[in-house]
């Protein structure tokens, strides 16, 4: 227990050492910019004195001309400092942009914590069935395409046996179908009369799979309105 203890004080002992450091990483990231703006202005004005004396355009007098005048016979070459300052503000302006978008990554995450999602979309069903049927429809025989509009026609009788309307046939049934109550109905009875010349007339009805993805279509427009895909 007194180990415990010890933890739990160390834990929650403040962060010391630098006048930077703090618990919170969003105010660290600002203290640290605008160090690097200070640097930046800093290395500005040291650049721009340099740059001023050296060129000539500060004219002193007396001591301040002869120490001018040897410092640039002997050192001329410290103008080319110049071009290291301008890699420096390259390089500053670089790590300004990564904390910038560092604290951009921060805020986001502390949003998704302190106001999670709430997911308002069911994960989208799939039925099998359906899926079956789209596979059917693909292949490159002609009795997959049959196949796949019998199987549509089982699932469009599943969804007027459960709509429990009177009837011994799918036409009976379709016949007592309130178009108030089901809007596809024309494409449900057009589907179901193709299904039945498959069935009929077997291999002498012809149908390609231009003709077969049509008529998937008009099962789809009904399987859609009554969400069973």
């Amino acid at each position: 227990m007194a180990d415990d203890k010890k933890l739990e004080v160390k834990s929650e002992a403040k962060p010391t050492g630098s006048f930077f450091a703090h618990p919170d990483p969003f105010v660290e990231i600002v203290w640290t910019i605008l160090a690097l703006v200070v640097i930046f202005y800093i290395l500005n004005a040291l650049f721009s004195g340099i740059f001023t004396v050296f060129s000539g355009d500060y004219t002193p007098s007396g001591l301040v001309t002869k120490v001018r005048d040897f410092v640039v016979s002997t050192f001329y070459y410290i103008l080319s400092l110049k071009y290291l300052f301008f890699f420096l503000y390259m390089v500053l302006a670089g790590c300004i942009m990564y904390l910038l978008n560092k604290i951009k990554n921060l805020r986001a995450i502390e949003k998704k914590l302190l106001y999670p999602e709430i997911a308002t979309e069911e994960k989208a069903y799939v039925n099998p069935q359906w899926e079956r049927i789209l596979g059917h429809i693909e292949s490159l025989n002609e009795n997959d395409w049959r196949l796949a509009i019998i199987e549509a026609d089982i699932m469009l009788s599943d969804i007027l046996d459960k709509l429990a309307l009177p009837g011994d046939t799918m036409g009976d049934k379709l016949k007592a179908v309130e178009k108030s109550d089901f809007t596809t109905v024309e494409n449900a009875w057009e589907a179901h009369k193709i299904r039945n010349q498959i069935a009929h007339e077997g291999a002498s009805f012809m149908l390609n799979q231009h003709e077969a993805k049509r008529v998937i279509g008009l099962y789809e427009s009904v399987f859609r309105e009554f969400q069973v895909i």
